[in-house]
């Protein structure tokens, strides 16, 4: 089986589910920052600029990584990036192509405002 290398690594902090504020507006909170090793990651592929309909994702970021170490609302610190990024959606899975090949997950990733 190949092995892809994983030259870089990201921080992630975990999106923490609690409580409501004083409105009744979930409190937002991260967990620590975790160093994950990965792939690497580029300006987004062409399926953002060729959906004229809106369906695309709208993101600033595309992060590959060889595990599903994020989900829905966690952030990610690029060291190649300042500020920090919101995980938009669930990996996308491409371990399931021809020939059993598994190259891992793309992660898309928007610019965190605020």
């Amino acid at each position: 089986m190949l092995t892809i290398p994983t030259p870089y690594a990201v921080l992630h902090e975990p999106s923490l589910a609690g409580g409501e504020d004083e409105m009744g507006d979930p409190i937002e909170g991260y967990g620590p920052s975790v160093s994950v090793p990965v792939y690497g990651w580029a300006p987004p592929s062409a399926d953002t600029e060729i959906r004229p309909s809106g369906t695309g994702v709208v993101r600033d970021i595309d992060l590959y990584s060889p595990t599903r170490f994020c989900g829905p609302g966690d952030r990610v610190t690029l060291p190649s990036e300042p500020g920090k990024f919101d995980v938009i959606g669930y990996p996308e899975d491409y371990n399931y192509g021809p020939f059993r090949f598994k190259p891992g997950y793309r992660v898309n990733l928007k610019r965190a405002e605020g």
